[in-house]
């Protein structure tokens, strides 16, 4: 599971971003890809994200991943950022690294992902979107975005299945996660973890403490 939030290294990583004068830089490239396009951004970014993992817990979720080969470079990079911080005296800790799966791409190689991260986080919006081919941002198509679809679900299944044989947590974001309509299937799959607005919290809650998995798990079979 993740850990909760931490005040004092969310300040902290404020401080550092600020300095940096990141905070208000616009791309044009999306998730993951500014990182590697883009590298002496990126480094700046995991430089204060290191150095504010020292003062307690972060996790780092990289987004848009579709390839085991984005993750190597990323890890390239990463340790040749905490070398530059050992040279410098610079301490740090060592935060969990994560990845988005938002692309079929990413659900169809997610064993392969899954041995080479700390965790997953299904972002059902974009994955809804590019499985079906419906542009969200296109109100005309909206009839034909259906993130319940048996291959979103079934997508779903596959990589948390891949993230469990691994070792690692498997969460699902996105507005899939809030929808109770579905939270005793997530809890059938072996979803670890839905991340959901505050309103959401409570009934989802009641559903998981009132579900017994095992009964509801023969019922879906």
């Amino acid at each position: 599971m993740s850990n909760p939030l931490d005040t004092k290294v969310i300040s902290k990583l404020a401080e550092i971003l600020d300095k940096s004068n990141l905070t208000e830089l616009e791309y044009e490239d999306e998730g993951c890809r500014i990182c590697l396009t883009r590298e002496e951004v990126f480094r700046t970014q995991l430089r204060a994200l290191y150095r504010a993992s020292a003062y307690g817990t972060l996790s780092i979720m990289f987004p848009m991943i579709i390839s085991v080969k984005e993750i190597l470079r990323i890890k390239e990079i990463v340790e040749e950022v905490k070398a530059e911080l050992d040279e410098q005296g610079i301490a740090y800790g060592e935060p969990k690294q994560g990845i988005m799966i938002e692309t079929p791409a990413a659900v169809m190689v997610s064993g392969e992902l899954a041995k080479e991260v700390d965790f997953f986080s299904i972002g059902t919006n974009d994955l809804t979107q590019y499985t079906l081919a419906v542009d969200r941002q296109n109100p005309k198509l909206d009839r034909f975005f259906d993130p319940h679809h048996p291959a979103i679900l079934a997508m779903i299944r596959m990589v948390v299945e891949n993230a469990h044989k691994a070792g690692i947590w498997a969460g699902i974001c996105g507005e899939l996660g809030a929808d109770t309509s579905l939270t005793k299937e997530f809890l059938a799959m072996g979803v670890d973890e839905l991340s959901v607005s505050a309103g959401s919290i409570l009934p989802i809650r009641k559903i998981i403490l009132e579900t017994d998995l095992s009964q509801y798990g023969k019922d879906i079979k």
